[in-house]
This record gives structure tokens, sequence and C-alpha cells, in this order.
């Protein structure tokens, strides 16, 4: 069986020849994964920027936006039957489970010991073959099976706005989207389905590909900041964009940060504090953010979401992950 892997000791990235997975417990489901995305992780684990291979394993498989379709169950799997679709979550608990891992929410783990597939000590699905157990993976309606690749990333921006809008302390309207990569053009699309004033800010210039898919939804764009909104989703990477919009927040407004990296600069604090303002950070999602992706994917524009995803070859995922930055929102590979 075919894999892309990380070798942490030779730091090297290549492909190598591994056995096709077992069952290890009655609930596990094998699948066959028919695409990968990747994404600005991915590219950082390929640069070795972070990550981990499994204890006592000096390689680790990429890949953590999947898709497959099931090929075998195990006897004590009850919703899931050979031939569906499925996407995997992405972090598994820690062991001991934390409070929060024990209660079903590993996207908040307090101990720091989670495992994450593709990512930190579990091997990911830049590969043929998958198991896992029933409970990590999310059934894709078949209507849904040629955007269900975007259901992770998709979870990501629903969780962050369903953060936001539980910490506002007002009936909030407008958004702000900082960023245009796929996280971020997928957050806009779920805020101007749920009926708020939606703009995408980022620095491509107006007339970039990526544009003409926010332009297809009448979600208007911007390279360069005009004032805020009650709720902001940084999704850009970048710290001084976040600072920027931070200090210009209304009252109440809540910023929900995800990618921005650790920087310097000016913190508007007591602007914060007279305008009852919030910072919140946001990581990973957990399964009912998993299960709105689903819903709210079957409510969004088709030629919208055809747009943001690129098919190439499984052949090509090293050049991708190592080479320039292609164009496309969201890159996916087909095995």
């Amino acid at each position: 069986m075919k894999a892309l892997a990380l070798d942490f000791e030779a730091r090297t990235l290549a492909w190598s020849h591994l056995d096709s997975p077992e069952f290890f417990a009655n609930r596990d489901v094998l699948y066959r994964v028919h695409e990968v995305g990747v994404c600005g992780t991915d590219r950082a684990l390929a640069s070795f920027q972070l990550g981990a291979p499994p204890k006592g394993e000096t390689r680790l498989i990429l890949g953590h936006e999947a898709l497959g379709q099931v090929i075998e169950t195990g006897s004590g799997v009850k919703s899931l039957n050979r031939g569906d679709w499925v996407v995997p979550t992405v972090r598994r608990a820690c062991k001991p489970a934390c409070s929060s891992c024990a209660r079903g929410r590993r996207d908040l783990c307090i101990s720091g010991k989670y495992t994450e597939r593709g990512i930190l000590g579990l091997h990911g699905y830049f590969t043929e073959r998958a198991v896992d157990a029933e409970e990590d993976l999310i059934r894709v309606p078949l209507k849904l099976v040629d955007c269900g690749v975007l259901i992770e990333p998709l979870s990501v921006a629903e969780k962050a706005i369903a953060r936001a809008l539980a910490v506002h302390e007002g009936e909030p309207r407008t958004a702000l989207v900082l960023g245009l990569g796929p996280i971020g053009m997928l957050a806009a699309m779920v805020l101007k389905a749920r009926g708020f004033g939606v703009r995408v800010q980022s620095l491509e210039p107006l007339d970039h590909p990526r544009a003409a898919i926010l332009e297809l939804q009448d979600i208007p764009y911007e390279s360069v900041l005009t004032g805020s909104a009650d709720i902001v989703i940084e999704a850009t990477g970048s710290t001084e964009a976040a600072l920027l919009a931070l200090r210009q927040m209304p009252p109440l407004g809540v910023m929900v940060v995800l990618g921005a990296p650790d920087g310097a600069g000016p913190v508007p604090f007591l602007r914060m504090i007279v305008n009852n303002q919030t910072v919140v950070g946001s990581v990973n999602a957990d399964l009912e953010a998993f299960h709105a992706a689903v819903e709210d994917l079957a409510r969004f524009e088709r030629r919208a979401l055809a747009a943001l995803i690129t098919r190439t070859r499984f052949s090509d995922l090293r050049r991708t992950l190592t080479g320039a930055p292609m164009v496309a929102p969201k890159v996916v590979h087909v095995l």
C-alpha cells in the first residue's frame, strides 16, 4: 500500500509502502481513501515546522482531510454500511482522558496529550486504505460526495462561528472574514447562509480568481481593510491583520482567531474593556461542528463549491506539499 510519509530522523518526505491496515476492535471501519485535501498545516508539516510521528516511530504518514468509501465494518458497527461514504475527524482523545475529552470534546483537550491523524502522533490519510472507529467517522450523503472533502475544513469554520455567536452579548448582524483561503471562504459562505451581512478582506488583488468565487455568491471582497464588524473570523495567518481588525471592532465585537501566529504589536486593551469586546482562540472541531458542516454544505451554491476545488493526481502530492502554493483554494488529490 502506497503512502506519503515524513521521516523526522532523516528529515525527508518520501513515498513508502505499507501493509494494509487491519481491524483491532468490533467498532472499527475499514475504508478506501478516495480523496485527500491539502492545507497550510500539511505544507508546514512537510517543511518540519510542526508535527511528530507516532510514539516509537520516526515516520508520519501525512493527510488529515480525507473522503473515503467503506469496504468493511466490524460486528459492532451500527451506523455505517459497506459502500457508505465517510469523512474522518482529526483529533483523538488524550489517555487517560481529561475532563474535556471525557465528555466528548477532544477539540477542547486541556492536557495537551491528544493525538491528531496525519499531524501529531498518529498516521494520516495520504494512503490507500484506513481504519477508524465508527465514532470517528462522519457519514457523507451521496449527493454531497463530490464536495465531501470540504467537510473537515468547513467544520473548523463552523466551530469558530458557533463560538463567536455564543460569546457575543448583543444581536450581531455583520461579519468580517480575514483571509481568502479555503477556511476563510467557507466561513464567509456559512455566515451568508445564516443571514449575516458578510464581507471578506485579504491581500490578494480584486481580480484574483478566488475573489471571483465570492462574487458568484454576492459576497463582497476587499483588498484593503475598511472598518470592522460585529463578528470577525481571522483565517489569514497574519498577526498584523488580526490586530488591525481588532482596533476597529465595534462595541460588543467578537473576534475568533484561527491562524494568526505569535507576533508583536499594540493591543487595544483599554478600548476592549470599555467596549466589552472579546477575542477567542479556536482549533479543530467537535462532532456537532462536523454535522453542521454536512448540513451547510448541502445549502451552498454548487458552482461555488466546484470552483473551490482543483483535483489532481495522487502522485502529485509531494509537489503540492513542497512546491509553490497553487491559486486554487483547495487542492485535492484523487487516489
